[in-house]
């Protein structure tokens, strides 16, 4: 078989056609989400390493991830970000873990309306969940404050509604703020031990046999303090 240089040339030059029309299409949903809901740009007003950034990121998962599965969406996540480690480089580390949140927000979508939505619906809806997302912290919109690393992602997401908690906890250790934020997690958690909650000294050997993740204290990108606390494992 001989090499047709001319029709590999045509192959190349669709698929950069393709992929400029998608990155088009991306700026535009972005340009869309930052008008809706005032996404922050960086200092020089470019959508890098910021709020939209992080939008840009977490849509684009979605979306690719909707129409052509997780395992393709993140292929293709890798493959933008070739070359660099998030170990090594926090704009790579803040793109990859945006990227994962991206993919599950796609998983959701296909759970509760299926998959063959039209695609102004699918903006919509996934535009809300990343802006939910985003407003709970479980984006990385701040890469270099951040100290958050996709490596370690099971880790250090923060998902209020796996937090676990202990006797006494809510009322002797959380303050005032953390209450509010957890009363309805924890009244629900509540329900599920009528028995009554398990003792510290419980969720520690959890934690020695895999079962659950203890956090230690951190500051958030926001400056705010987190004490550390208990929370069930991820798998991804």
């Amino acid at each position: 078989m001989t090499y047709d240089a001319t029709q590999n040339n045509k192959n190349k030059n669709l698929i950069d056609q393709k992929e400029e029309e998608f990155t088009r299409e991306m700026v535009a949903v972005t340009s869309r989400a930052i008008k809706k809901y005032g996404l922050k740009l960086n200092e020089k007003g470019q959508a890098v390493d910021c709020e939209a950034d992080a939008f840009r990121h977490a849509y684009m998962q979605s979306y690719l991830s909707y129409k052509y599965g997780s395992l393709a969406a993140n292929a293709l996540g890798l493959y933008h970000e070739r070359g660099k480690k998030p170990d090594e480089d926090t704009s790579t580390n803040m793109d990859l873990w945006n990227n994962q949140i991206g993919r599950e927000i796609a998983d959701e979508i296909k759970k509760e309306k299926g998959n063959n939505l039209d695609e102004d619906l699918f903006e919509y809806l996934a535009s809300e969940k990343i802006m939910q997302k985003m407003e709970k912290g479980e984006l990385i919109t701040e890469p270099n404050k951040d100290k958050r690393r996709y490596t370690n992602m099971e880790k250090e997401r923060l998902r209020d509604e796996d937090r676990v908690f202990y006797e006494n906890e809510f009322w002797d250790e959380l303050d005032e703020n953390e209450r509010i934020r957890f009363r309805e997690h924890y009244t629900n958690y509540k329900n599920l031990h009528q028995s009554g909650l398990p003792s510290k000294k419980e969720l520690q050997a959890r934690v020695l046999v895999g079962d659950l993740i203890y956090v230690n204290d951190y500051t958030r990108s926001d400056g705010r303090k987190v004490r550390g606390y208990y929370r069930r494992r991820h798998k991804y």
